[in-house]
């Protein structure tokens, strides 16, 4: 067990979990608007979340406001991340340089909470070997070298919907850990792999601190 593990003995719930992956991505856009703190109100307001909920979370972990003034949207943004285990860039592999592919390329906010495309995938040998974003297309059958190299474990899945159930296979097969599904299908998967398929910020970083503290073995 490695010092990581050692100092995370405790999983919260996947109800907080998921609570404090909503607080992360508001948060995240605070800052991008140079504001400097926020109240219980407004966070509860911005995520649907009761504001009563939102204070007991936020004593719960020991973040403290001020009276008339809030919380400090910086100390919020670290303490988060702390929990969350969303310290460092988290690699994805998306699967799939069609259209759809193409919009996610162009998902600003995937970098913003500290998600990087590290390849895309396709099996179409119309698109492999080409630039779409400064991405070169490689073939699906590199996949899994690349990702035991790089130790990517999360993939974006944005492949048609009469091929999302076959790609799924071969990225559990490879060994990856959580998919977010992008496709208008719903896939199957065992279950010791997360599959995700609403608001894709919010799952990856509610996936992300259960990956790191305990890899999905449930």
């Amino acid at each position: 067990m490695n010092n990581l593990n050692k100092e995370k003995q405790k999983i919260y719930s996947e109800g907080l979990i998921s609570r404090l992956s909503q607080y992360l991505k508001y948060i995240v856009q605070l800052k991008e608007l140079g504001k400097r703190t926020v109240t219980s109100q407004e966070i509860s307001n911005n995520t649907d979340i009761n504001s009563a909920e939102v204070r007991r979370d936020l004593i719960y972990f020991g973040i403290t406001g001020k009276r008339g003034v809030g919380y400090d949207v910086e100390q919020l943004s670290k303490e988060f991340n702390r929990i969350l285990g969303y310290g460092q860039e988290v690699k994805l592999a998306l699967i799939g340089a069609g259209n759809l592919g193409k919009a996610i390329l162009n998902y600003k906010s995937l970098g913003q909470f500290g998600f990087k495309v590290e390849n895309v995938f396709d099996n179409d040998t119309r698109v492999i070997d080409k630039k779409i974003s400064g991405h070169k297309v490689l073939n699906i059958n590199q996949l899994k070298d690349i990702a035991a190299e790089k130790n990517i474990e999360i993939a974006i899945l944005a492949v048609t919907p009469h091929s999302a159930q076959r790609v799924t296979d071969i990225l559990v097969n490879n060994g990856f850990k959580v998919i977010i599904n992008y496709t208008s299908v719903p896939v199957k998967a065992p279950s010791h792999v997360n599959v995700q398929t609403t608001d894709p910020i919010e799952k990856l970083l509610h996936t992300l601190y259960y990956l790191s503290n305990t890899g999905y073995k449930e």
